[in-house]
């Protein structure tokens, strides 16, 4: 209900800004300017947005800008020049886009998907995992599941790279496979009715669609993992994004398998990286 609230919230005010617009235009033609003066300008973000509601600092820098500018253009005793008025629309334009951007992503988010690619967030990813779990403790039905992350911190951030990315993902897994976003760059692929070996072979089909793709001029580094019956989905999650760092950290566009150690192999890796 709050995700639902929130996308009203955005979706009011853009109507909001809309009726304004109108007024700003039409009183800076037609009306004087002691008139123009009662126009009432929507109320700032941080006047009348709750807790529960973020709101990225450079939209409400754009809020700022955008009344500045409505200012200038109303409190002119003559109509404002071309250029006053070419640059307030801009403005207004660019505002009215970052609205419409913070509700699609609400309403995404409330289905689940990462607005960037299109691809399901980690929100659904758990609970796929822990299915595919309880499939293969009832049926002995084998799958495993791969993490793959663009290699370096900057490459990762780049919207673009995510994007071919999902796409090459999207590509390559099957249909009955699921892919979701993990975070900045990086990506779970669920591979139903495979085993390790069938991880591999996914693998080596997505670096090549990666590598034909004349537009990616980065790296994919991954990694897979074959749940067990009683394996703690989060726990081995965090342990397999763990060796993949050490993995990525070696080369680019490196490729493994994450390998399940006793509990004293663990302790024994962790005192040898401590020191």
């Amino acid at each position: 209900m709050a995700l639902e609230n929130n996308s009203h919230f955005f979706s009011t005010l853009q109507s909001d800004y809309a009726a304004w617009l109108s007024q700003i235009l039409l009183s800076s033609l037609y009306e004087d300017l002691a008139s123009r003066k009662k126009i009432v300008a929507p109320t700032l973000f941080n006047e009348v947005v709750e807790d529960d509601i973020f709101i990225p600092p450079r939209v409400r820098d754009s809020q700022g800008i955008l009344h500045q500018l409505a200012e200038d253009v109303l409190n002119s005793e003559t109509k404002p020049s071309r250029d006053v008025m070419e640059v307030f629309l801009v403005t207004f334009e660019n505002f009215q886009a970052s609205l419409q951007t913070l509700e699609n992503g609400l309403l995404f988010a409330d289905f689940g998907i990462d607005e960037l690619t299109g691809l399901a967030t980690q929100d659904k990813m758990i609970p796929e995992l822990e299915r595919e779990l309880e499939r293969r403790s009832r049926r002995g039905q084998p799958f495993c599941f791969a993490i793959s992350r663009i290699d370096g911190e900057a490459e990762r951030k780049n919207s673009q790279n995510i994007i071919l990315t999902a796409k090459s993902i999207q590509k390559t897994i099957r249909s009955f496979d699921d892919a979701y976003v993990m975070g900045e760059g990086e990506f779970l692929s669920i591979l139903k009715h495979s085993d390790s070996s069938g991880g591999f072979k996914f693998i080596g089909r997505l670096n090549n669609s990666l590598l034909s793709n004349e537009e990616i001029n980065f790296t994919v580094s991954s990694i897979i993992a074959e749940p067990l019956p009683g394996d703690d989905i989060l726990q081995l999650i965090s342990e397999v994004r763990h060796d993949l760092d050490g993995l990525s950290s070696g080369s680019k566009g490196a490729m493994g398998q994450y390998e399940e150690a006793s509990q004293l192999t663990q302790y024994l890796k962790s005192l040898k990286e401590k020191k």
